[in-house]
């Protein structure tokens, strides 16, 4: 086998969604063990965002092609692959080494998952990264159990959206912040919205719940968000910093005081814990038969219509910068998903 011609997003220095370019490569056939995927959707994530505008020791290094996930049809199979069929659909993480915004990708088959019948590409793209942080999140972060009440902060985005899906489905009694055109969403979606935009998230909490939530996991990062989040726990709760979306209006310097914050929050005599969730760089790459085994389950409970992610836009993958900037925009509902024209 050749390599083949194929475009992808070069990022080849730090800063704002401009330095992403497309450009032509060529992608090796694949070696022993490895699967050459033809691109149809790739998603885009708070992490693509943060290693493009900053610099993060041991993360990616420039050059390098963005992109947590993809989906898309197996073109060719390297010596040993037998599981997987010229044409078939298959979904992957890359686990932080990126390659997801091209046309063309070369993956090892074990990360690889075949895509059921009746989920398309986009909705596939939409699972991958977000669900599989939510469900790590919720069963071995948080160890939510059913009944359990959980603030989601960030409930509408990406991640939020998959944390508030499958929070519901598991039994769990969810309140989700989020802004003006994002209430009703998380209302159809089983929680109970708070309009962080006209509303004290902090004070609704405790009219709504009298002691405070069990659980609250926060998207949204900062140290005065995190505070306030902590405030809306009962006693013994667990307060989960998950995500840092607040750093595109701030620098990096907001990562070390959000995590003093949860620091101090977790030293205040209150029993709050804030337990800390294992790498989704390493852990799914670790941790394979769980990657696999739940990757699979969420693919197929979305092929049954139990699971129905909310698309915020569809991209074409050269305008990637213009999905950046959208994100970064903030207010919106769902996952941003960039694809390839057929």
């Amino acid at each position: 086998m050749n390599s083949v011609k194929n475009h992808r997003i070069d990022v080849q220095r730090r800063g704002p969604p401009d330095v992403m370019h497309w450009l032509p490569h060529s992608t090796a056939a694949p070696a022993a063990g490895e699967v050459r995927v033809r691109v149809e959707a790739a998603g885009v994530s708070g992490y693509d965002l943060m290693i493009r505008g900053h610099w993060f020791f041991g993360f990616t290094k420039t050059p390098y092609t963005p992109g947590e996930d993809l989906v898309g049809v197996v073109d060719a199979v390297g010596p040993g692959v037998t599981h997987f069929t010229i044409g078939q659909r298959v979904a992957g993480w890359t686990f932080g080494q990126g390659g997801g915004y091209s046309e063309m990708a070369v993956r090892p088959a074990e990360t690889l998952v075949p895509v059921p019948n009746g989920v398309d590409p986009v909705t596939a793209a939409a699972i991958i990264t977000n669900y599989l942080t939510a469900s790590l999140v919720l069963e071995k972060t948080a160890k939510v159990q059913p009944g359990e009440r959980v603030l989601i902060n960030g409930a509408a985005g990406g991640l939020g959206s998959a944390l508030l899906q499958l929070g519901n489905f598991a039994g769990f009694e969810i309140f989700g912040t989020g802004s003006d055109k994002s209430t009703d969403f998380i209302a159809e979606n089983g929680a109970v919205p708070i309009n962080y935009k006209t509303e004290n998230f902090v004070g609704r909490i405790q009219d709504l719940t009298d002691d405070g939530v069990d659980v609250v996991i926060d998207v949204v990062g900062g140290p005065r968000q995190l505070w306030r989040s902590s405030r809306c726990l009962r006693r013994g709760g667990r307060l989960v910093m998950l995500g840092m979306a607040s750093i595109y209006e701030s620098s990096a310097a907001i990562i070390p005081l959000s995590l003093l914050t949860a620091g101090t929050v977790a030293l205040w005599p209150n029993g709050v814990s804030v337990p800390m969730s294992p790498s989704m760089l390493s852990f799914p790459a670790k941790n394979l038969d769980w990657y696999r085994d739940t990757l699979t389950d969420l693919l197929e409970k979305a092929a049954a219509g139990r699971l129905r992610p909310a698309i915020a836009a569809e991209i074409s993958m050269p305008e990637a910068p213009q999905a950046h900037a959208m994100l970064e925009a903030g207010g919106l509902v769902g996952k941003v998903v960039l694809t390839n024209s057929k």
